[in-house]
């Protein structure tokens, strides 16, 4: 009478369960692999790291000038002059967007895309996340500048969250709209059961 013997739907569901789980560790140890490699690299070069350090405060301080505040600049310190004294911001390697960037090139990178893909998910991502942590670091310099009871909190706080998020959504984003996956057709239609999807 059959008894004894699995229904084929729950040994499909199995097996789907085995494989989503082999490739989810496989992504994991990817993206491990990837984010350490590339935070080694910032460690092994620190001078590029301070280059960009520079870089941000002189977008920070193109931005501010065309505001109409006043400050110095040395390096990436900056001093504001305020009504209530000076304040010391220094742009450090966090204040980059760095270590955000690694964190989604590592996710990208470790993703089972096509290489295409991921240079299309990488060419959207890498400047997106550099002008939001522009937006933040002269949001934040206007706070300093204005509310200094404040800066503490939109620093440490609201915006840090805001950028893990906004991380987040790009990769959703990517996955969504740029990935092609295995069963759906180009134009967002699923393929015909049984045919491959041709592979660009």
């Amino acid at each position: 009478m059959g008894q004894g013997k699995k229904p084929e739907g729950d040994l499909k569901t199995k097996r789907n369960r085995r494989a989503f789980r082999s490739e989810f560790l496989l992504f994991l140890g990817f993206f491990f692999i990837l984010w350490l490699f590339s935070y080694l690299l910032t460690i092994r070069f620190p001078m590029f790291v301070a280059h960009l350090q520079n870089i941000v405060a002189r977008e920070i301080a193109f931005t501010l000038e065309h505001l109409g505040y006043r400050f110095s600049l040395t390096g990436s310190s900056f001093m504001f002059f305020t009504d209530h004294g000076g304040e010391n911001l220094i742009v450090i390697a966090e204040c980059t967007g760095l270590y955000t960037t690694i964190i989604y090139f590592s996710i990208v990178g470790a993703y089972p895309a096509r290489i295409g893909e991921k240079l299309i998910g990488l060419l959207i991502g890498v400047p997106s996340i550099h002008l939001l942590n522009l937006t933040r670091m002269v949001f934040i310099s206007l706070v300093l500048y204005h509310r200094r009871e404040l800066f503490d909190f939109f620093h440490g706080y609201l915006w840090q969250v805001s950028f893990a998020i906004f991380m987040l959504l790009l990769v959703i984003f990517w996955m969504g709209k740029i990935v092609r996956h295995p069963g759906k057709a180009p134009g967002g239609g699923k393929s015909v059961s049984g045919e491959t999807p041709a592979t660009g």
